[in-house]
C-alpha cells in the first residue's frame, strides 16, 4: 500500500509508505507521553496520612502545561505537618508570575519558583499546611518533589529510634541527680535482635556505666555502678518484640533488690553486690550504648525511688517522672529519629473545651451551683453555709488565676445602709442575695453568690456590714479580676431595693488567696487554690494515700487547709512479722528507715526489727538488709535515737548471734555499720584479729581477717590465752562455734559525752559466742583511730556497760587500761574482757570538760566583754587624739598603740563568726589572718609596755635611744606581721574555717576563721605569749619592788593604807601588761573551770580597764575632759594650773603623791627632750667641783632640775616637765641623782602607777 502526494500523477511530488508514518507517530507518542498521560494525574487532594510524598504532574519529567493542582495536608489535633523539598525547579520569573509552588502554613503564604524552595523546610502554626501549584501555557520545568510528616506537638505522641551514635543519639537535656534508688518505664520496640544490644546508657562524668540496661550476649543485665545484675528470672531477650510493650524496672542500694513489672507480673531478685552503691550524679544519659538496640523507644520516665507493685499496677500516663519524663524540654532528640506515631498508648489527645461542672461532691462553701437563667425573688434560694470540704479530690495545685473548671473565689464587702424600713438582718440578706444574682446575671462571666454574712454596724441600727463568697467562671475570654467584679458591684448599686442603699466606697473584693505550701516531715502539701483537695501517698505504704483539703472559712471567707486524713493509712505498727515474709518487711523497713524519722518511728522501726531477728533465720541476705536498716537508724538524730540506742544496741548482738553462712568467715557492711564473723575451733585456737578499713572509692567501712592493716580505722587482737582462762564446761565449749566483731562507723547509739569526757574514736565490740568473757591472763588489745583531727589529750579506755544508768547504759573504765603504744592518731587499749570500746578523751586539753551550760556562759561572756572592750579601747583612743596634750609624752604614744591593737582585735573577733557564715574560702582566710596578726600585735605592745617601764626605771641616767617611738612601732607592728606574712607563705592554709563544739552530739557547733594547723598555733600563738608572758612578770616583779622599796621609808601612811596602796599598784600594772592572759596557763586539772571564767572576764575586758586606770583616772585628763567637755560647775576654767605649783613641788614628797599611771611617766625625762626645753626654765648649770657639790655646765647627762621653777612655766605633759616628771623612780636612785643634782623631787613614783584622784575615790 502506498500513500501518494503531489500534483499529476507523472512522478511530481513525494510519496510515504504507511510502514515509516507509524514509526513516526510511535516516536513522538513515546517522547510526549505526558500529554496523553501523566497530564491527566488527579492533584487535588486532602491528604491525612501521618508521612507521605507529593509530586508535581509527571515528576521527574517536565510538569504539563496550565496547571492548577491542591493539595491540602491534613494532621490530627495536637500535631503540626512538616513539609520538605527534596527536589525542585520551576520556571524562573520575578515575583513567581508564572508557574509556582505557594504554601499556606496557617498564618502566612509563600511562593516558590525557580530554584529557591530546593532543601527548605516549612513546618505549619495549625494542623493543616496547603500546597498549591499553578504552571502557565509554556516553559516546563522538571518540578518538583516534597515529603511531608505530622510532628507531634507533645513527646508523648512520638516514638524515637535508638540510634546508632552516628548523629543520632538521642540524649537527656537535664542534670540528674545521685540515685540510691530508682524506678525506670518505658515502652519498646524492636525491629532486629542482635547479640548484643542495649536500650539505654548513663555515663558517669569518667566516661564508666553509672546505669545501663541490656543484653550482653550472656543475657539481660542491669548495670548499677559498673556492676552488673542478670535479669534473667525476671525478663528474656524474647520479651521484647516487634510489638511496643511497656517494661518497669526498679532498684534499691539499701538492700540490692531488683525488680522488673510486665504484663501485669511482679518479679524480683536481690543483686547483693550492688549495696551500698549510687548512680552518681553530673553524668549524661543516652539512649542505646556501645552496641544500640535497633527499635524504637516511648515514654522513657525515671523516679528517684523504688516503686511497690500496688504502684506500678497503678501507673498512668499522667503519672510524671520526677528525675526523668518523656518531654521535649528534657531530651534532645535529633528529627531523623523522631517518628510520630497516633497509636501510641499515651498519645494526646486534641484538646477540648471542659463544660462547666455544675454538681459536687459534696455542697459546701465555692461548690458550683446551676446559676439561674431568670433569677427572681421567687426562684433564688437562700443560700445556706456549709462546713464539709468542697471540691473533689485532685493531686495538683492550681493557681489562683488559672480559667479551671473550679473557678475563681472572691471575698466581697460592702456596707448597706437602710431608707427607713427599717428590715431585719435576715430581711436584708435575703434582699443582697437576690441583687448579687441579679447584678452578675447577663454578665461577660458566670458568677453567683455562694453565701451571704450580714451583721448589724456597731452604733448604727440602720447599717448594715455584709459579706459574700462571690464564685466566678469564665464563659468568655474576656480578662476578669478584682477590678472587674468592683465595677460591676459599682454600677449596679443603685439596683439594690427595699429602700436599701450601698455605700460605693465601701466595696471591696478580694480574691481568696491559697493555702501555702505547707511541710511537715513525710508529708509536703503544695500550694493549692481554695476548696482544692490534695492527695499524697501515705507514709511508710505509698500505695495508699493521705488527704488534705484547702478551705474557706465561713467566719471570714479566708483559705485555710484542714487537718490531713491520714485514715487510708497504715502505720509501722500494722506491718505483720513472721519467719515466712521476714525478707519482705525487712525490704519495707529499709525503705522506711531511709528517711528521716521521728523518735516515736525509730523507736517502731527497732521493734520491728527486734522482732524479724528473734523469729526469722537470719541469713547473709537477710542480714544484710536489717544491717542496712540500723545504718539508717543510726543517722536519725540523737534526740529520736535517746530512747532506743540501747535497744538498738542489743538487736544487733542478737543479730550476729544468729547470721548463718557457710566458709570461715562472713562479713557484711553498710555505710555505718559493719559486721565480721569469723568460724571457731576452740582445739585449735591461737588467737585472732579483726580490723575494720575505708577501701579506697567505697564509702562502707569493710572488715579484714587475720591480716596487718597499715592504720585502720579499729583493730581488735584477741590473744591465744582467750579461752585459757575463762572457766566453761564442755558442752560450753562446743557449742562455741563464732567469733563476732562489729564496727560502729556512727557513735549516735552511744553516750557521746560523759563525766565531763567526749567520745572522740569509734566503737568497736567483740564476742565470743553468746558467753561472757571476762578476768583474762593476757588482754585484749583494742586500737580506735581519733575522730578529732587536732592532737587529743588524757585519753580514757572505756567500754559499754549496759546494766548503768537504770538499764540504758554508759561508759564504764573498769578493766581497761591505755597502752603506752598509743599516739596522737590512735589510741590502744588493753581490756581483760570482751564488750564494747571506745576511748573518751578531752579534745579541749581541759579536764574535766567544759559542759555545754558554761559553755554557753562563758560564749556569752566573751562576746558581751569583747564589744564593751572594743568600745572603750575606742574611747581610750579618741581621747588622746582628740587632746594633744595628753599624748607627748612616749608612754602615751604606748599606749595608744595598745588601745589601736586591743580595739581591732576585738572587733575582728566579734565579726569572725559572722564572716565565717558566708562560707567564702578567701574571706575566711583573711579574717583568720588579722586575728591571728591584732593578737600577736596586742602582746607585743604589752611587751613593749614593759620593755619602756625598764628603760624608765633602772636605764634611767647616760640612756638616749633616736627614734624612740617609731622604732617601738617598727618592733610592735612589723614583728607581728613578719610571723603571720611567714605561716602566709609557707602554708596558707594554716589558716580556714575551724567548727568548735563539733562531735557526734547534736548540740551546735560555732564556726570561726582561725588557725587550722596546731604547729602553727602553739608556736605563733602559745609559743610568743610565753616569752611576751615571762618578761613582762620580771619586770611587773621588778617595779613592785621598787615601789615597794620607796614605800617603805615614808612614815607619814599607816600600813593599811601602804597595803591599799601597793594593791591599786597592782592592779594596774595588771591590765597594763595582760598579766590577766596568764590564767590560761592554770587552767587545768579541777579548778580549770574557775581559771577559765577567770580568764575569760578579764581578758574580754582589758580594754575596759586600761580605760579605767589609765584614762579616766588619770588627773590630766579628767583635767581636759572637764576643761572641753564639761560644762557650768564641772567646768575647769582655761587659766588654771595644770599641775602642780612650785610650792608643792618644793614639798616633801608624801605617799599620796605615788600612784600615777605608767602612760603619764616620761621616759623623755632622761632624753634630749629635757636637753631642748630645760634651758627655758631651769636654771643654768655652773660646774661643780668635788667639795663644792656644784653641778658642771658641760655635764652632757640630764639637766638638773631647779626646786625653784615653777610649774607653770612648763609645758603640760611635757617630757621635760617640772619635778612631777624628772624624779627618780627608787630610793636608791635618789643618792646617785643627788650626786649629779642639787634638788630632785621624788614624784617619779605618781606618774608611775596612778593618779592622786585615784587615791582619794577609790575604796576596796
Amino acid at each position: 500500500m502506498e500513500f501518494c502526494a503531489g500534483g499529476g500523477g507523472g512522478g511530481g511530488g513525494g510519496r510515504w509508505r504507511l510502514h515509516q508514518l507509524v514509526v513516526a507517530m510511535l516516536l513522538w507518542i513515546s517522547l510526549h507521553r505526558h500529554v496523553l498521560g501523566c497530564s491527566n494525574t488527579n492533584c487535588n487532594l486532602v491528604l491525612t496520612e501521618a508521612q507521605g510524598d507529593i509530586t508535581s504532574p509527571c515528576y521527574p519529567q517536565i510538569y504539563p502545561n496550565s496547571q492548577a493542582c491542591r493539595w491540602v495536608l491534613q494532621a490530627p489535633a495536637g500535631f503540626i505537618v512538616q513539609l520538605y523539598f527534596a527536589d525542585f525547579e520551576l520556571e524562573e520569573a520575578p515575583g513567581c508570575i508564572y508557574d509556582r509552588v505557594m504554601v499556606n502554613t496557617g498564618s502566612t503564604e509563600v511562593k516558590f519558583c525557580g530554584l529557591t524552595a530546593d532543601g527548605l523546610t516549612l513546618n505549619s502554626t495549625g494542623n493543616v499546611m496547603e500546597l498549591l501549584f499553578t504552571s502557565d501555557f509554556s516553559v516546563q520545568k522538571r518540578g518538583f518533589s516534597v515529603s511531608f510528616q505530622h510532628v507531634a506537638v507533645a513527646l508523648r505522641n512520638q516514638k524515637v529510634k535508638i540510634g546508632n551514635g552516628n548523629g543520632q543519639t538521642t540524649k537527656v537535656a537535664v542534670a540528674l541527680p545521685t540515685l540510691s534508688h530508682l524506678t525506670i518505664c518505658f515502652e519498646v520496640e524492636r525491629t532486629s535482635q542482635k547479640q548484643k544490644e542495649w536500650l539505654f546508657t548513663y555515663y558517669k562524668s569518667n566516661g564508666d556505666t553509672a546505669l545501663s540496661l541490656g543484653f550482653d550476649g550472656s543475657g539481660v543485665k542491669l548495670v548499677v555502678n559498673a556492676v552488673a545484675c542478670p535479669l534473667d528470672s525476671i525478663v528474656s531477650q524474647t520479651d521484647f518484640t516487634s510489638a511496643m510493650r511497656p517494661f518497669c524496672f526498679l532498684w534499691t542500694s539499701s538492700s540490692g533488690l531488683v525488680a522488673g513489672y510486665l504484663n501485669g507480673i511482679y518479679r524480683s531478685t536481690i543483686c547483693s553486690a550492688t549495696i551500698g552503691h549510687s548512680v552518681e550524679a553530673t553524668g549524661e544519659f543516652r539512649l542505646g550504648g556501645q552496641d544500640s538496640f535497633n527499635g524504637n523507644i516511648y515514654n522513657l520516665r525515671l523516679w528517684d525511688y523504688a516503686m511497690t507493685e500496688q504502684q506500678l499496677a497503678a501507673l498512668t500516663c499522667d503519672t510524671v517522672g520526677n528525675v526523668l519524663d518523656w518531654d521535649n524540654s528534657q531530651w534532645i532528640i535529633p528529627s531523623s529519629v523522631a517518628q510520630t506515631d497516633a497509636t501510641l498508648s499515651c498519645s494526646v489527645s486534641p484538646p477540648s473545651n471542659t463544660p462547666l461542672t455544675t454538681t459536687c461532691l459534696s455542697p459546701a462553701l465555692g461548690c458550683p451551683v446551676l446559676p439561674p437563667i431568670t433569677p427572681s425573688p421567687s426562684t433564688i434560694p437562700t443560700t445556706s453555709m456549709p462546713l464539709a470540704p468542697s471540691m473533689s479530690a485532685s493531686s495538683s495545685s492550681s493557681t489562683a488565676g488559672s480559667a479551671s473548671p473550679e473557678g475563681l473565689f472572691y471575698r466581697v464587702s460592702f456596707v448597706v445602709e437602710d431608707g427607713g424600713s427599717a428590715p431585719s438582718p435576715q430581711d436584708v440578706e435575703r434582699t443582697v442575695d437576690v441583687w448579687l444574682n441579679d447584678t452578675f446575671q447577663n454578665w461577660t462571666h458566670t458568677v453567683y453568690a455562694d453565701s451571704i454574712r450580714v451583721s448589724q454596724t456597731s452604733g448604727n441600727p440602720s447599717s448594715y456590714t455584709c459579706q459574700a463568697l462571690l464564685v466566678l467562671y469564665y464563659v468568655t475570654n474576656e480578662s476578669s479580676g478584682e477590678a472587674a467584679v468592683s465595677t460591676q458591684l459599682s454600677d449596679r448599686r443603685a439596683l439594690v431595693g427595699a429602700g436599701l442603699q450601698i455605700q460605693s466606697a465601701s466595696i471591696r473584693v478580694q480574691l481568696i488567696e491559697n493555702c501555702a505550701e505547707d511541710g511537715v516531715l513525710h508529708y509536703s502539701w503544695p500550694e493549692s487554690r481554695p476548696t482544692v483537695t490534695q492527695t499524697l501517698p501515705c507514709f511508710p505504704n505509698k500505695e495508699q494515700s493521705a488527704s488534705r483539703s484547702c478551705l474557706i472559712s465561713t467566719q471570714n471567707y479566708s483559705s485555710y487547709w484542714s487537718a490531713a486524713d491520714f485514715s487510708n493509712c497504715t502505720d509501722i505498727d500494722t506491718i505483720e512479722v513472721s519467719a515466712e515474709n521476714a525478707a519482705e518487711v525487712a525490704e519495707q523497713l529499709a525503705v522506711i528507715s531511709n528517711n528521716e524519722l521521728s523518735s516515736e518511728e525509730v523507736s517502731k522501726v527497732v521493734t520491728k526489727v527486734k522482732q524479724l531477728v528473734n523469729v526469722a533465720k537470719i541469713n547473709a541476705t537477710l542480714a544484710s538488709t536489717v544491717v542496712t536498716i540500723i545504718s539508717n537508724v543510726m543517722t536519725s538524730s540523737e534526740t529520736a535515737l535517746a530512747a532506743t540506742s540501747g535497744e538498738a544496741l542489743k538487736t544487733v548482738d542478737e543479730l550476729v548471734q544468729k547470721i548463718e553462712f557457710e566458709g570461715p568467715s562472713v562479713s557484711i557492711t553498710s555505710r555505718h555499720l559493719a559486721l565480721g564473723i569469723s568460724a571457731l575451733n576452740t582445739t585449735v585456737f591461737n588467737g585472732t584479729s579483726f580490723s575494720a578499713f575505708m577501701a579506697p572509692n567505697s564509702t562502707d567501712p569493710q572488715i579484714d581477717f587475720e591480716s596487718e592493716r597499715v592504720n585502720p580505722l579499729a583493730e581488735v587482737i584477741l590473744p591465744a590465752s582467750l579461752l585459757s582462762g575463762v572457766s566453761l564446761s564442755e558442752a560450753d565449749r562446743s557449742s562455741l562455734s563464732r567469733i563476732n566483731f562489729m564496727f560502729f562507723g556512727s557513735t549516735s547509739l552511744f553516750t557521746k559525752e560523759q563525766d565531763g569526757r567526749s567520745l572522740n574514736g569509734y566503737v568497736v565490740a567483740s564476742s565470743v559466742g553468746n558467753f561472757s568473757i571476762r578476768d583474762l591472763r593476757d588482754p585484749v588489745q583494742i586500737e580506735i583511730a581519733h575522730l578529732s583531727p587536732q592532737p587529743p589529750l588524757n585519753p580514757l579506755c572505756v567500754f559499754w556497760d549496759f546494766s548503768l544508768n537504770n538499764g540504758a547504759g554508759g561508759w564504764n573504765r573498769e578493766g581497761c587500761e591505755v597502752s603506752k603504744e598509743s599516739s596522737s592518731n590512735k589510741t590502744v587499749c588493753l581490756c581483760d574482757h570482751l564488750t564494747h570500746f571506745g576511748i573518751l578523751m578531752d579534745i579541749s586539753g581541759v579536764s574535766p570538760h567544759i559542759d555545754p551550760q558554761n559553755n554557753k556562759i562563758l560564749t556569752f561572756i566573751t562576746y558581751i566583754g569583747c564589744g564593751v572592750s572594743a568600745i572603750f579601747s575606742a574611747a581610750t583612743l579618741l581621747t588622746y587624739i582628740a587632746f594633744e596634750k595628753l599624748r607627748r609624752d612616749y608612754p602615751s604614744k604606748i599606749l595608744m598603740n595598745l588601745s589601736t591593737s586591743l580595739l581591732f582585735l576585738n572587733m575582728v573577733f566579734l565579726l569572725d563568726g559572722w564572716l565565717a557564715s558566708l562560707d567564702t574560702e578567701w574571706l575566711c582566710l583573711s579574717v583568720a589572718v588579722f586575728l591571728h596578726y591584732f593578737l600577736l600585735t596586742s602582746f607585743t605592745w604589752m611587751g613593749l609596755e614593759s620593755v619602756h617601764m625598764y628603760i624608765a626605771l633602772v636605764k634611767v641616767f647616760n640612756t638616749y635611744i633616736r627614734r624612740y617611738i617609731l622604732k617601738f612601732c617598727i618592733v610592735g607592728w612589723g614583728l607581728p606581721a613578719v610571723l603571720v606574712g611567714i605561716v602566709v607563705a609557707v602554708d596558707k592554709t594554716s589558716y580556714g574555717l575551724q567548727e568548735y563544739g563539733k562531735g557526734d552530739s547534736t548540740e551546735a557547733s560555732s564556726e570561726v576563721c582561725w588557725i587550722l594547723n596546731p604547729v602553727v598555733f602553739y608556736t605563733t600563738c602559745v609559743g610568743y605569749f610565753c616569752l611576751v608572758f615571762l618578761l613582762n612578770v620580771a619586770m611587773f616583779i621588778v617595779v613592785m619592788l621598787q615601789i615597794c622599796g620607796r614605800n617603805g621609808k615614808r612614815s607619814n601612811r599607816t600600813l593599811r593604807e601602804e597595803v591599799l596602796r601597793n594593791l591599786r599598784s597592782v592592779v594596774s600594772l595588771t591590765f597594763l601588761l595582760g598579766m590577766t592572759w596568764g590564767f590560761a596557763l592554770f587552767a587545768w586539772g579541777p579548778v580549770s573551770l574557775a581559771f577559765m571564767y577567770l580568764f575569760t572576764i578579764f581578758n574580754s575586758l582589758q580594754g575596759l580597764f586600761i580605760f579605767i586606770f589609765h584614762c579616766a583616772l588619770k588627773e590630766n585628763v579628767q583635767k581636759q575632759w572637764r576643761r572641753y567637755l564639761c560644762c557650768g560647775r564641772f567646768r575647769l576654767s582655761d587659766n588654771s594650773d595644770w599641775s602642780k605649783t612650785a610650792t608643792n613641788n618644793t614639798k616633801k614628797v608624801s605617799s599620796d603623791n605615788l600612784g600615777k599611771s605608767l602612760s603619764s611617766s616620761s621616759f623623755g625625762s632622761s632624753t634630749a627632750n629635757w636637753t631642748t626645753k630645760a634651758k627655758a626654765t631651769l636654771n643654768p648649770f655652773t660646774k661643780r667641783h668635788s667639795s663644792t657639790d656644784k653641778c658642771y655646765s658641760n655635764h652632757t647627762g640630764p639637766k638638773c632640775v631647779s626646786s625653784s621653777s615653777s610649774s607653770s612655766e612648763v609645758e603640760p605633759n611635757s617630757s621635760s616637765s617640772s619635778s612631777s616628771s624628772s624624779i627618780l623612780p627608787v630610793s636608791q636612785m635618789i643618792d646617785k641623782v643627788k650626786g649629779y643634782c642639787s634638788t630632785r623631787t621624788d614624784n617619779f613614783y605618781k606618774n608611775i602607777i596612778m593618779s592622786d584622784s585615784f587615791t582619794h575615790s577609790t575604796r576596796f
